[in-house]
């Protein structure tokens, strides 16, 4: 399918934050380890601004679940509305849009401008004219081998940059009982330019076909993981095939980056 995007955008892909996490407990060590995914998903947002980027995509598990003090969300949201570019967001598994969602009850006057923040289950297309760009992505309700976080997935735009949000399991194995299963197939048979995936703590390229897609990691210090710190940058050029770099997030801003086919 010809694509005839008239510009060359830049996105930032991060997921799995998992701000407010209970994994580290209370105490002085709980609150520190808090505090270091505070920063890191600050730092996120210095490094879309200081990239440049033209959108950041965050796939899911902002928060760690659905148990978010007032205070907590009020962080969250004032980060976002620190980014200098539309921010895209979609619930997660951890912080689903189930009946105890903490999406649902928010007022939409305390949202930040530049926040997309899709909580449709059957998925929503958002236009951005000025980047030549869609997005579509949905609200994960509930995480079952029943959910299908590509299901739904509209044609490609034949003038747009096709850009989706998913957040699930990848598996090659076929039905396997895994819950919310992403197939190499579907990413192949999408022919959307780029598939940002969620849910997977560990950056990895799984890309079929024409369709670029990737998880970007978590870049949260979770589990005290030498792949913890990651963030995804993915540039899209006109003739070009999409690129997808990973950007290291220290505790300042990028202190380094790696293709994503290296080794």
């Amino acid at each position: 399918m010809p694509r005839k995007p008239h510009r060359p955008i830049r996105l930032l892909h991060t997921s799995d934050v998992h701000l407010e996490s209970d994994t580290f407990g209370g105490g002085v060590r709980g609150n520190e380890f808090r505090e270091r995914v505070r920063r890191a998903f600050a730092n996120v947002i210095e490094l879309a601004n200081r990239h440049e980027s033209d959108l950041l995509l965050i796939v899911g598990d902002l928060f760690d679940s659905s148990r978010v003090p007032a205070e907590a969300m009020n962080f969250a949201l004032g980060q976002i509305g620190r980014a200098r570019m539309p921010v895209v967001m979609i619930p997660g598994n951890h912080d689903a849009h189930d009946e105890r969602s903490i999406y649902a009850a928010l007022d939409p006057a305390v949202l930040p401008a530049n926040l997309h923040l899709i909580l449709e289950p059957e998925g929503r297309v958002i236009e951005f004219p000025h980047l030549a760009t869609r997005i579509w992505g949905k609200a994960l309700v509930e995480h079952s081998p029943d959910y299908r976080p590509l299901a739904g997935l509209p044609e490609p735009h034949p003038e747009r940059w096709n850009i989706a949000l998913a957040h699930g399991f990848f598996t090659e194995e076929g039905p396997n009982g895994r819950s919310s299963p992403i197939t190499p197939e579907e990413i192949g048979a999408s022919e959307w330019d780029y598939i940002a995936l969620g849910h997977v703590h560990v950056f990895g390229d799984v890309s079929r076909g024409a369709t670029r897609a990737a998880y970007c990691g978590t870049p949260a210090p979770l589990y005290a993981s030498a792949e913890a710190g990651w963030v995804a940058w993915v540039t899209c050029v006109p003739g070009e095939p999409v690129r997808i770099d990973r950007l290291l997030i220290g505790d300042g801003v990028s202190a380094a980056s790696q293709p994503a086919d290296l080794p």
